[in-house]
């Protein structure tokens, strides 16, 4: 076989498209295949298929293709313009590549590959790319998989906000509970950016939602109740940001009275800050010793974490008015037992209490959003930070939006 019918076979090339011809480039390790087209050829118009359009002029172009054994292959051609009636001049796009890219459609599924797998850094240094080039075949790639997604399935959401770059500089992450992945990443955590993401959903999309699980952020809420009817019934406040909120009220007992504690020349609360945020169930077994002296020490913060831990018997009633009268009676409990900050911790979660009981209809949390902000914790470590959002943003989608990402 010669190589001309070996490389027209290898990228699928038909009529009026032809191998021209192959150069081996020993010293480059490099295989140049030319590509030309039929003399005389007219073609379609890429843009209104119109049939039959002369071609106006032709435009030298070179795409990477996968490597022939250890030599790096690249791919020639006169990329010819047609002048259509209706469109103008319009560039023909070839059979092997996508527009605008200059790789082949071959090389770009590899390339994809790779970047799933591993660091951009080591896809790079695998495929002889620069960071540049990989992150314009990721951009592309998301771009196809959000163009291609069907989304009219979607009825529960996670919402949630991710830190970035130093400051408060966050994106808004809004997530499929039901595939676990991310549908949607906007800049900052205002109503507007939540407002962005109802407007991009499909027409009439918004009235399917069934529920949305979301924290404490009330931009978030305003925006909810803008786009979904009766959202005040759909959305469920995340139980594991209620007992985050606990738990930072804890700590702030803790360290009140640990600065009392050592103005009286006591330690007693000396390196014990993770000790008191762990549930009973989880404290590790060399940590029990401590702290059961520690509890049985006439301590505001021993107490502080008994409320907490009393509270977490609130999510396993199955009925919403039982829920409601453990919290009353729970709620009084906290804002008597004179530790502020539990008590605040006890109010605040109150007048959030409606959207928090909608938890036993629904019986969905934010563990996915969370798990989701694991992932893209490490996606982030992988690249070791991130100097632009957008770029980020595309790195999420490309990791845990589940696209199809591949060319056809």
């Amino acid at each position: 076989m010669r190589d001309t019918e070996l490389y027209r076979i290898l990228l699928g090339l038909e009529e009026p498209w032809r191998i021209e011809g192959v150069d081996l480039d020993a010293q480059a390790e490099t295989v140049t295949v030319r590509v030309a087209l039929t003399p005389g050829t007219r073609l379609p118009c890429p843009e209104c298929a119109a049939p039959d359009c002369a071609v106006h002029d032709r435009r030298e172009r070179t795409w990477r293709h996968l490597d022939t054994c250890q030599f790096k292959t690249l791919v020639t051609a006169p990329l010819p313009r047609v002048d259509c009636a209706k469109c103008g001049v319009k560039t023909v796009a070839p059979p092997w590549a996508d527009g605008h890219s200059r790789f082949t459609l071959l090389f770009e599924r590899l390339a994809i590959d790779a970047l799933l797998e591993m660091s951009v850094s080591g896809a790079c240094r695998l495929l002889r790319l620069s960071w540049d080039e990989a992150d314009r075949i990721m951009r592309r790639a998301v771009a196809r998989g959000l163009a291609r997604r069907d989304l009219s399935g979607l009825r529960r959401i996670g919402i949630d906000e991710k830190a970035v770059l130093k400051g408060h500089n966050y994106i808004t992450v809004v997530s499929d509970l039901d595939t676990s992945r991310v549908i949607w990443i906007g800049r900052d955590r205002t109503r507007e950016t939540l407002e962005a993401f109802f407007q991009s959903l499909p027409e009439g999309l918004p009235r399917k939602i069934e529920c949305v699980a979301m924290d404490m952020w009330e931009p978030f809420a305003a925006a909810c109740r803008k786009w979904i009817p009766a959202a005040e019934g759909k959305m469920v406040l995340d139980k594991f940001h209620i007992e985050r909120h606990l738990g930072h009220a804890v700590d702030t007992v803790r360290r009140q009275e640990h600065k009392q504690l050592a103005a009286e020349g006591r330690n007693d609360l000396k390196g014990t800050r993770y000790t008191w945020l762990y549930n009973a169930e989880n404290l590790p077994q060399f940590r029990r010793e401590q702290f059961a002296l520690l509890r049985q020490a006439d301590l505001k913060t021993a107490r502080a974490w008994a409320l907490k831990e009393n509270f977490r018997r609130f999510w396993y009633y199955l009925y919403p008015g039982c829920a409601r009268r453990f919290f009353n009676a729970w709620h009084e409990w906290a804002v008597k037992s004179q530790l502020e900050p539990i008590a605040k911790a006890a109010r605040t979660i109150k007048r959030h209490l409606p959207r928090i009981l909608n938890y036993f209809k629904f019986g969905i949390t934010n563990a996915t959003a969370e798990g989701l902000n694991n992932k893209i914790q490490t996606i982030k470590k992988k690249a070791y930070g991130f100097r632009n959002p957008q770029r980020f943003i595309n790195a999420i989608y490309f990791h845990c939006a589940k696209l199809d990402l591949h060319p056809l």
